[in-house]
């Protein structure tokens, strides 16, 4: 395709030197670092939170009053999963700080690929916090009681609200996803295949929308779940490529001079 085909910048280029060298200099090495080490992170973080969320042991097709119930029974559960989100979400955002500045360029194409990777990226972010950090959060500390003595249906819906928040954050991801493969594929700052997985990542991402993560149809929540696992492959492999890169060359302060 046309868009995969090389198209060298001076940015990408450095960005590229940068990673081989640990940055031009060691305060740049160190930053990068904290870049990769948030998005392992992050891997950590998101793969704890969703094994919490499986204790849990409910699902959208599940009757009002036994979301209500559920959720209430499981109260603890929620607030450890409230809690995950708040480490998961500024890690990525540390992440994603860090891959946009190795993936900028100065064509306009990548440019504007450079812009939907930060934008895609702080989107689905911010719509998976709102769902797992204030809305988790919130049923946790005050509504799963209320809602198994006297609304099921205010439970209910707060639950399914969480899977379309999601589903809205993993559309805006699916740019993210594309533009960072995109890129990728075009300046190969790292291995190919992470390009390849990121492409797949944003095709099953878009694709889940149409069925609301679950919530209209079950493909949707099957794609997602994809979508999610490649999607923590590729962080993880690229945060761990990209810190054993800037590690080959230590910092030291006569150097960072």
């Amino acid at each position: 395709m046309t868009w995969t085909s090389r198209v060298a910048s001076p940015s990408v280029e450095s960005a590229q030197a940068g990673g081989r060298q640990g940055g031009s200099n060691g305060h740049t090495g160190v930053r990068e670092r904290y870049a990769w080490a948030a998005g392992v992170v992050f891997f950590i973080a998101l793969v704890a939170e969703i094994v919490a969320a499986l204790g849990v042991g409910l699902s959208q097709n599940d009757s009002a009053a036994k979301i209500a119930k559920g959720l209430h029974a499981h109260q603890t559960q929620l607030t450890v999963i409230a809690g995950l989100s708040i480490v998961y979400a500024v890690a990525f955002l540390i992440y994603l700080s860090g891959l946009h500045n190795l993936l900028r360029g100065e064509t306009d194409r990548a440019r504007v690929l450079g812009s939907l990777v930060l934008v895609g990226g702080v989107l689905f972010v911010a719509l998976h916090a709102i769902s797992d950090i204030g809305i988790t959060g919130l049923v946790a500390a005050k509504i799963a009681s209320y809602g198994a003595q006297h609304d099921h249906g205010l439970s209910y819906t707060l639950y399914l609200t969480t899977f379309a928040l999601e589903s809205v954050g993993d559309v805006f991801g699916s740019l993210f996803a594309f533009a960072t493969g995109a890129l990728l594929l075009n300046s190969r700052v790292l291995p190919r295949w992470l390009g390849w997985v990121s492409i797949v990542v944003g095709s099953m991402f878009f694709l889940q929308g149409f069925g609301l993560g679950g919530v209209i149809a079950s493909f949707g929540l099957i794609l997602d779940l994809i979508g999610f696992v490649l999607l923590l492959i590729f962080v993880l492999g690229s945060s761990v490529t990209l810190l054993m890169r800037t590690g080959t060359v230590p910092d030291t302060p006569g150097e960072s001079k």
